[in-house]
């Protein structure tokens, strides 16, 4: 069956730009070509196409957006195959670890024609700036929430009764590691680390969905700010790691250290605390009931939301900035060639 995937590899966090790059293909990939190049240059179209291209001969592909424009690719992968196609450009750079091998650079900035920019020196260099500043102030907006965010937690905790989620944590790990192996071994990452949603200029953009509906066995984990979702699954990724388990960890998209969902390979079994997890056949797990909910302070909750808000301001006008880079450059890149380079990976991929 063919999969398609949304994942996001980085993230515009409370931390500032949080990379899981290295995360996008393993080590024992069959090939891997990575891009370099400029704002505008086709990077993203080509590997679409590509994308596309795998698709229509049935192939699954993971689709690796760009949390700063989520209409963006950062990479691809096409499963079966073990092939990706990745834009090693700042601020996510990547480089070839077996060049010559299975990795190849293509640098698209030879197709630039720099006489056609100079004029355009001062906007470039402005824009970048400007760039710069408007990342700060979303970075510093972020940071604000999640310390607004580890109040509310504190504060939540309060009238948490910790032994009844204690008990059913114990619960939980009894029922999911007595689960008879379905997989063992043969994957290509024995722990890998993404986001499946992120903080976007268009707002929270969440792709949770197009990896809970190819898992079999669902638990969502219900419950409000400091009842423990992150603490549960951290426990279930220790299990996996006694047991030698290959699993997928995906993280908060505005906390990076909090988990968010766990899927277990070995058993095909996913755990989330993603309201995604509602829209699958799932068994839930329901924190709130340890919580006396007369301690939630919803002005904390509203603060949170604002500057969240605050921070989804700036990183559009990152954007708007980034466009203008990206309709700079585009006068002075010759097309035809990074066609020529889109329809060479093509040829050599499929044949």
């Amino acid at each position: 069956m063919t999969k398609i995937k949304r994942i996001f590899p980085g993230g515009n966090t409370s931390e500032g730009f949080y990379s899981f790059h290295d995360n996008i293909i393993g080590e024992n990939r069959k090939r891997l070509y990575v891009l370099k190049g400029m704002p505008g240059g086709g990077k993203s179209s080509l590997m679409k196409s590509v994308g596309k291209k795998a698709v229509e001969k049935g192939y699954s592909v993971e689709y690796h957006h760009c949390p700063s424009d989520p209409n963006s690719i950062d990479g691809i992968v096409i499963e079966e195959l073990g092939i990706g196609i990745v834009d090693g450009t700042a601020p996510h750079i990547i480089d070839p670890i077996y060049p010559g091998l299975v990795d190849k650079l293509i640098d698209l900035t030879q197709f630039i024609d720099s006489k056609k920019l100079i004029n355009f020196k001062d906007k470039i260099i402005k824009a970048k700036i400007d760039n710069k500043k408007a990342y700060s102030k979303a970075f510093g907006y972020f940071k604000s929430a999640s310390i607004v965010y580890n109040i509310i937690a504190e504060n939540n905790k309060a009238g948490l009764d910790i032994k009844g989620v204690n008990r059913e944590i114990k619960s939980l790990i009894d029922e999911i590691f007595s689960k008879e192996l379905v997989n063992k071994g043969g994957f290509d990452f024995k722990e890998r680390h993404l986001f499946t949603n992120a903080n976007t200029p268009d707002g929270y953009v969440d792709y949770t969905d197009t990896i809970l509906r190819y898992i079999p066995n669902i638990y969502y984990i219900k419950g409000e700010i400091g009842t423990g979702k992150s603490d549960l699954i951290e426990r279930m990724v220790e299990e996996c790691r006694i047991r030698d388990y290959s699993i997928d960890i995906y993280h908060n998209s505005t906390l990076p250290k909090k988990l968010e969902t766990l899927f277990i390979k070995d058993l095909k079994v996913c755990i989330t605390s993603n309201e995604y997890g509602l829209q699958f056949p799932h068994k839930m797990i329901d924190l709130d009931k340890y919580l006396d909910k007369r301690v939630i302070n919803e002005e904390d909750y509203e603060v949170y939301r604002l500057l969240i808000e605050k921070a989804t301001i700036n990183l559009s006008k990152a954007r708007e900035n980034h466009h203008i880079l990206e309709e700079t450059y585009k006068t002075a890149v010759d097309y035809n060639q990074i066609n020529r380079i889109r329809e060479d990976i093509i040829k050599e991929i499929f044949g």
